[in-house]
């Protein structure tokens, strides 16, 4: 390992953080993923409702997410934010159809 290499990493021999990260797309994919845990409390006290529509209902938590990552200059997680939001509005928008279009009424 040359010297400049050893002068990066830590105690353990870990690469250090640089001051200036962009964070992770994980880092993103896992902040949406726990806020989606807040529609469990929020959709009992909306009859269920709010499941239905969580595409629209996420959006509460997702763009102050995103101003918050954007301001600190974590650009991969925006990416990662962006991402997850789109993943679970897109499989919303396809079972809500699902069930729509199987519901038939007699």
């Amino acid at each position: 390992m040359s010297e400049e290499e050893l002068n990066k990493s830590g105690a353990e021999g870990e690469p250090m953080v640089e001051a200036g990260s962009k964070g992770s797309i994980a880092r993103g994919v896992g902040q949406v993923l726990l806020f989606h845990l807040l529609q469990i409390p929020l959709a009992f006290m909306t009859v269920y409702l709010s499941l239905a529509v969580i595409c629209i209902s996420q959006l509460a938590y997702v763009i102050p997410a995103l101003i918050i990552a954007r301001r600190k200059g974590h650009e991969d997680t925006v990416k990662g934010i962006i991402i997850a939001a789109s993943l679970t509005a897109l499989l919303n928008i396809a079972c809500t159809g699902y069930v729509f279009y199987n519901f038939k009424v007699r």
